[in-house]
C-alpha cells in the first residue's frame, strides 16, 4: 500500500507561481525554466513508477515517496522507500534523456546528450548513501537490525546505460522501470526471514510520517531575488491580463472585461508560496493592489483563514499543509 503517496512537490509550485510574478524579460528566467524542467521531469519520472509498484501485493509492501528525514544537524531524502517485514529498499529514481556511462575509475559517471557530455553525480553511490544514512537512522530509533537495499531506476524510456568494462558488478544495482519488480522479487526471495512483525512495521511507518520534515524552501533567497521584484496583483483567470480590478465584489480584467468572483484565490496562494505563510490587512491590500480595509477585511473572511490577533494586528495562515 502507499503509505506517503507522491504529489506535487512544493518547490515545483513556488517555481510555478514565481514564473507569473517576475517580468517576461527577467534575466533569471532561464535558470528558472531550466530548474522547472528538470524538477518536473524528476517528478514525472517518480510517478511513472506508481504504475509497477502498484503491482505489488498490498498486503506486504509499503511505500513511501519523498521521504525527508533529520539525522544530527541535517536531512537526507529518499526518491521512494519500499518497505516489509523482512527488508527495506532504496529507489533512486531518475528521468533524464541521454547516454548514461558508468566508468570504473572513480566511480564516476557522465550522460551523453545531443553529443554534449556532463557528468552527473553517480546515481548508484547516491543510493547507497541514502541507505547507509537510513541504517543509522533506524539504529537510532531501535529499528538496528533491518536491512536496507538501494537501486538506481532509470525511468525515461529514451535513456540508455553503459558500464565500461571491469565496472560490471555495479550493474546489480541498476534497472530500468520495467525490470523493477523484477529486481524487487530478487531481493524479497533473498529475505525469507522475517525482521519485523506487523505491529512493529505499523510503528515504524508511524515513526517514519511523523518523523518526515518537509524542505520549505524560500523560493526569492533560492534565486537571489528580493520581494520588490515579485509582481503584485491579481491575474485574469481568462487571459492572464496582471492585474485585475475589484469593484462591488467582483474581479474584472480591463484587457477582456472577463469578470470573476474567485480570481484571488489563486493570488493568495501565490503569496504563500512566495512571501511567507501570514499575511495581514494591508499585506493583502498591497499584493492585491486594492485600497479598502474593509474590503481586504471581507475578502479575508470569506476565505475562511485561521488567524491570530485582534481587528488591528491580525494575521492569517494558510489553511494547508506542506507535505
Amino acid at each position: 500500500m502507499f503509505a506517503k503517496e507522491l504529489i506535487l512537490p512544493v518547490l515545483i509550485q513556488k517555481i510555478q507561481a514565481l514564473d507569473t510574478r517576475i517580468t517576461p524579460n527577467h534575466p533569471i528566467r532561464p535558470t528558472l525554466i531550466n530548474e522547472y524542467k528538470s524538477r518536473l521531469a524528476g517528478y514525472k519520472g517518480e510517478k511513472s513508477l506508481d504504475f509497477y509498484l502498484s503491482m505489488l501485493p498490498e498486503e506486504k509492501y509499503l511505500i513511501f515517496h519523498h521521504l525527508r528525514l533529520p539525522l544530527g544537524i541535517y536531512y537526507f531524502q529518499i526518491d521512494i522507500l519500499l518497505l516489509t517485514t523482512t527488508f527495506g529498499l532504496i529507489l533512486e529514481v531518475k528521468n533524464r534523456i541521454g547516454e548514461y556511462h558508468f566508468k570504473k575509475y572513480l566511480n564516476q559517471t557522465t550522460i551523453q546528450t545531443l553529443g554534449k557530455e556532463e557528468r552527473i553525480p553517480n546515481p548508484v553511490l547516491q543510493a547507497k548513501l541514502q541507505a547507509l544514512k537510513l541504517s543509522k537512522w533506524l539504529k537510532k530509533h531501535h529499528f538496528g537490525e533491518y536491512p536496507i537495499y538501494y537501486q538506481f531506476v532509470n525511468s525515461n524510456e529514451k535513456a540508455l546505460i553503459r558500464v565500461e568494462q571491469g565496472n560490471e558488478q555495479i550493474l546489480r544495482f541498476i534497472c530500468n522501470s520495467e525490470g523493477l519488480v523484477e529486481k524487487i522479487n530478487q531481493t524479497a526471495n533473498m529475505n525469507q526471514k522475517e525482521k519485523l512483525n506487523q505491529k512493529e512495521l505499523r510503528k515504524l511507518k508511524r515513526l517514519l510520517l511523523a518523523s518526515h520534515t518537509p524542505d520549505n524552501t524560500d523560493i526569492l533567497d533560492h534565486f537571489h531575488l528580493s520581494q520588490d521584484e515579485i509582481l503584485t496583483g491579481v491575474h485574469c483567470p481568462k487571459c492572464g491580463c496582471l492585474a485585475m480590478s475589484y469593484k462591488y465584489g467582483t474581479w474584472v480584467c480591463p484587457h477582456c472585461k472577463n469578470k470573476s468572483k474567485t480570481a484571488h484565490i489563486q493570488a493568495i496562494n501565490h503569496y504563500f508560496l512566495l512571501c511567507k505563510p501570514t499575511i495581514s490587512n494591508q499585506e493583502l491590500r498591497h499584493f492585491f493592489q486594492i485600497d479598502s480595509p474593509k474590503t481586504a477585511h471581507r475578502i479575508l473572511r470569506q476565505m475562511g483563514l485561521a488567524y491570530t490577533g485582534s481587528y488591528k494586528d491580525r494575521k492569517y495562515y494558510q489553511n494547508y499543509v506542506i507535505m
